[in-house]
């Protein structure tokens, strides 16, 4: 699974809007409609503020098995 894949199920997962990671990224929802479906490439710095946004360690995007890990993390359910 992709980075971009796996924000967009975690946001999903937290019931988050593309609009409420725009906002607090300070950017457009056409910028996140652009990272959300892979368009647009993510440095360091988009991906912390992503994290922060969905409250979520900036590591959980790095994990090999995502599913696994959002089931055992009570945060994200």
């Amino acid at each position: 699974m992709k980075i971009h894949e796996k924000i967009e199920l975690i946001r999903q997962r937290k019931g988050v809007t593309k609009t409420h990671i725009a906002n607090k990224c300070n950017k457009t929802s056409a910028w996140y409609t652009g990272i959300s479906k892979g368009r647009s490439k993510i440095d360091v710095e988009t991906l912390q503020q992503i994290a922060e946004a969905l409250e979520v360690d900036v590591r959980i995007f790095f994990e090999d098995n995502l599913s696994v890990t959002l089931n055992s993390e009570k945060q994200i359910i």
